[in-house]
């Protein structure tokens, strides 16, 4: 953005009385706006920052989510993501028929990825570290249009410190993407109300993001009633946002998804797919806390947040109105709440909740928090500065060790990688896999590396992935599967289950070892086994 269009966003110098006005009569009371402007005037003008202000969250935001991002193994979710694209561009656009058709436009980018740069943990979860650096950089411009340039600089590093971007900033899914398209589309959309000289172009701007934004994730469209609410509370502030604003809203609105509507019917017909989401409980709600990355930093936000408000309140209206504007207010609060509580209610009656498709609030989260530092930072005195100072260092140190923790092997809840270590290292040759326990995803377990488990022959594969047009291929009939299992003399089985099985029974296999790594058990059975089979 141009430094002439930035600096639109400053606040800008208190109008002059207009000549007309009859001064005040001499010992008369001065009027409430009389005050609230010659409190203002005697406020000395903070110093105008740069214009490459939001460069410095979006590199940090970078800087961090790279920091060992290779560390984590690849999750199940993220080998769904390289079993898509492990094909051509047909196959892909034939498999997002029949399942993920709203993750379609992530798929494709990331079957572009992987041709350039390969399916490495660096090459595929890039995007996502770089959306996110995106989304800092327009958290910033938020805080700082919305409120003060203070504002924007502490939102974004208060963004850029969380667990929670760190956590999906490392993740081969489209959830950091979705988080960037929402922060952008929530950007245009303060534009297009701030600027009536450039609103068509805005608006246009805003449905093109809206659009991207379904595409990216249908639920991320909960971001329009958010949206809503903040208009409707804009327009009771201004009457020419009534008037003149919401019919091109509406348009834009309307054509994003018309836009997207195609995902949507599709999408209709897979709702099937998340059956595996059980009845919402208590738990399910408490994980709106993992927006900040986890109930120790959500309380610590919070805290923050509601003493900068209890302070600005004990400091006199017209003070809590300059640091906790009505229009920063009326984006955030909505952006922070209704997404949540929609999917939580629809939940009650068929459950759809799960905390990652709400991962694009988590902006509101740094905004709120942001505006309450900079707030903080504000009061008089050098007791201000360091408050707020204190308040940014205590977010980063409750959160160091959720980031310190989630870049570990198993940091995601998985450590795919040590299974295929582990088989790497104790195969034999002739060794052949079978995976259990009926989930597709369990063939993940062979794409994600090249070594360990994905030399092996599956003896349980019917047909293959691009074959059956299907996430993981088929198995093969319980008959096929015995029949091949006849000739292999060492066997391995590695699925989310320690259950028997049957297959096996009566074909004289013995269990001589198994592992468990987070979630996935590992067993070698072989056949009427020797000294040397029951080595280590």
């Amino acid at each position: 953005m141009s430094q002439g269009a930035e600096s639109a966003a400053l606040p800008s110098k208190p109008a002059a009385p207009s000549p007309s006005a009859a001064p005040p009569k001499p010992g008369a009371p001065p009027k409430p706006a009389a005050r609230a402007l010659a409190a203002e005037a005697s406020t000395p003008p903070s110093r105008r920052l740069p214009g490459w202000l939001p460069l410095i969250p979006a590199l940090l935001t970078l800087g961090i989510t790279l920091w060992q991002i290779q560390g984590p193994s690849f999750t199940m979710d993220e080998d769904a993501s390289l079993l898509a694209v492990n094909r051509t561009f047909p196959q892909l656009i034939s498999l997002l028929g029949k399942i993920d058709v709203v993750h379609g436009a992530y798929y494709s980018l990331l079957w572009v990825v992987t041709r350039l740069l390969g399916g490495s943990e660096l090459a595929v979860r890039f995007p996502s570290a770089v959306a996110m650096a995106v989304a800092a950089a327009g958290v910033t411009m938020l805080g700082r249009r919305l409120v003060s340039d203070l504002a924007g600089l502490a939102s974004g590093l208060v963004f850029a410190v969380l667990p929670s971007v760190s956590w999906y900033a490392e993740d081969a899914r489209d959830y950091a993407i979705v988080t960037a398209l929402a922060v952008w589309a929530s950007y245009a959309l303060v534009r297009a109300m701030d600027s009536p000289e450039r609103r068509r172009r805005w608006l246009v701007g805003y449905g093109v993001l809206l659009a991207f934004l379904g595409l990216g994730n249908l639920f991320a469209l909960l971001l329009i009633p958010a949206h809503a609410v903040t208009l409707a509370a804009r327009a009771r502030r201004d009457p020419g946002i009534r008037r003149s604003f919401a019919a091109g809203w509406l348009i834009a609105v309307v054509a994003a998804v018309v836009a997207v509507s195609p995902v949507i019917v599709a999408g209709d017909g897979q709702l099937h797919l998340v059956n595996w989401i059980g009845p919402l409980k208590l738990r399910d709600a408490l994980s709106v806390m993992r927006l900040a990355g986890g109930r120790p930093l959500f309380g610590v936000l919070a805290g923050i947040t509601l003493i900068a408000v209890l302070a600005g309140v004990a400091s006199g209206r017209s003070w809590l109105r300059a640091h906790w504007p009505q229009p920063l207010v009326a984006l955030s609060v909505p952006w922070l709440v209704l997404p949540p509580a929609v999917l939580l209610t629809v939940s009650l009656v068929h459950p759809i909740f799960n905390y990652r498709y709400i991962a694009f609030c988590i902006p509101a989260i740094a905004l709120l928090a942001g505006t309450a530092l900079a707030a903080l930072g504000r009061v008089k005195g050098v007791v201000g500065p360091v408050v707020a100072i204190v308040g940014l260092v205590l977010i980063i140190v409750v959160g160091l060790p959720a980031q310190i923790a989630q870049r570990g092997p198993d940091g995601h809840g998985f450590n795919i990688r040590k299974v295929n270590q582990i088989v790497a290292r104790h195969a034999r040759p002739g060794d052949d896999l079978l995976t259990i326990s009926g989930a597709v995803y369990e063939r993940g377990l062979t794409v994600a590396y090249p070594y360990g488990l994905r030399p092996l022959h599956d003896v349980g594969q019917g047909l293959t992935p691009v074959q059956s047009t299907t996430m993981g291929g088929t198995y093969a009939p319980d008959a096929v599967v015995r029949q091949r299992l006849a000739a292999v003399p060492r066997l391995w089985v590695v699925g989310g289950t320690t259950k028997a099985v049957p297959l096996l029974d009566g074909l004289g296999y013995t269990l001589v070892r198994r592992w468990y790594v987070t979630r996935v058990y590992i067993r070698i059975y072989v056949r009427h086994p020797g000294p040397s089979a029951l080595q280590k």
